[in-house]
């Protein structure tokens, strides 16, 4: 079994364990996309952000997918998010200027 697999078994535990708790699905998130599955990511995030809205790190990773999926405004209207919950998310602005520079803006 991968690398991933394993990490992605560990938080499917977790979170059966704990379904409310939002890191689980950030963390699984993660795996998801490092495998590449990109769909299986978002989703991921998205429950995360259901689960607690005002912590940045899921948007702004959801973000990096969009970005990876060519959904440019998408990944704008993350970083914007995760700047406006956590201000001096400097990757946040960093990764939103890369995007809009993608973008020929």
């Amino acid at each position: 079994m991968a690398k991933y697999e394993l990490a992605i078994a560990d938080y499917d535990e977790a979170i059966r364990r704990k379904p409310d708790f939002a890191e689980s699905f950030v963390g699984r998130g993660g795996a998801f996309a490092e495998k590449g599955d990109y769909d299986r990511a978002i989703q991921d995030f998205d429950q995360a952000i259901r689960l607690d809205p005002f912590d940045p790190t899921a948007v702004y990773n959801r973000g990096i997918i969009f970005s990876k999926m060519g959904k440019q405004d998408q990944a704008i209207a993350d970083f914007d998010q995760a700047i406006r919950l956590k201000p001096d998310y400097s990757a946040a602005f960093d990764n939103r200027g890369l995007v809009y520079a993608s973008k020929g803006d």
